[in-house]
């Protein structure tokens, strides 16, 4: 595990990869008020830092912000209502207004997939035929993170994993993102694990990887975090990792390549960066 000395004060809510660089949103409270003020600092594996992001008021202002890496481009989003899109300029460090929309969480050369999630009212996985612009939906728990497989695309949430064999055999759907409750659809999935009763601390999933064409899944329980398989809906560790730590906000950037904000024993934050079968710890 490697420690970085940012010269910086607050705390990491939110971290990408985006031009051989971590570019992470930082949170401070401020004096005689509830509100925080934001801050983005791009910073490389050794903790130098590269840039100071000016972020205007309008991302001050925003309830919750996403950071979203898409084609090239590094998009900061209202999290809560995605009324507004702002991207990062080509050559300096500031961020502008942009036109407002969906962006995928995962795409391949035959669908789009996109997440719409709303907590306690479920979620809702569209896929869009990259070539017809058919549009297909199911209902799932908030996804983290989707890895494909051959043909199969596996979903994974923090209290379940389930698999599309075949997006077509699930719902069409009219591609709505204005709804408010997740799709009543189920038809067309299978489910690999799922855990009826998430608010008992049991294992919750941080997220799944391809490693040798086989899909491995990190979890944790009260003691410790572990690396393992699922199969019939039990997890099976084959790796047992040296501490305990969760990780949140996970950006898949590649096939092979993962990165989240990761928080360590005592509430210490830090990065989590995945790539093949290497796993990189940055304590702040």
């Amino acid at each position: 595990m490697d420690t970085l000395h940012l010269p910086i004060y607050g705390d990491l809510v939110k971290v990408v990869w985006f031009r051989n660089s971590f570019y992470g949103i930082f949170e401070t409270a401020r004096r005689n008020t509830t509100e925080l003020f934001r801050k983005m600092i791009a910073f490389n594996p050794k903790g130098g830092v590269m840039e100071d992001v000016f972020l205007p008021k309008e991302i001050q202002e925003m309830t919750y912000v996403d950071l979203k890496v898409f084609r090239d481009s590094l998009f900061i989003k209202d999290s809560e209502f995605e009324r507004t899109n702002w991207v990062l300029g080509e050559y300096i460090a500031d961020f502008s207004p942009s036109k407002t929309r969906k962006l995928p969480l995962f795409e391949d050369d035959q669908y789009k997939i996109f997440s719409e999630c709303y907590g306690e009212f479920g979620a809702t996985l569209y896929f869009q035929e990259q070539k017809t612009g058919m549009r297909y939906e199911v209902g799932v728990t908030c996804p983290l993170v989707i890895n494909k497989i051959d043909s199969e695309y596996y979903v994974t949430s923090s209290y379940s994993l389930i698999k599309i064999q075949n997006p077509k055999k699930l719902a069409r759907s009219p591609l709505h993102f204005k709804k408010r409750i997740g799709s009543a659809f189920t038809q067309g999935i299978e489910t690999i694990f799922f855990l009826p009763t998430p608010f008992g601390g049991d294992s919750p999933l941080i997220t799944s990887l391809e490693i040798d064409q086989k899909l491995l899944t990190v979890y944790t329980d009260q003691q410790k975090t572990y690396l393992g398989k699922i199969a019939k809906n039990t997890l099976n560790p084959i790796y047992t990792f040296p501490f305990r730590f969760d990780a949140y906000g996970i950006e898949k950037l590649g096939k092979d390549q993962q990165v989240a904000t990761c928080l360590f024993e005592g509430n210490k934050k830090g990065i989590l960066m995945i790539q093949g079968k290497n796993f990189h710890f940055y304590r702040l």
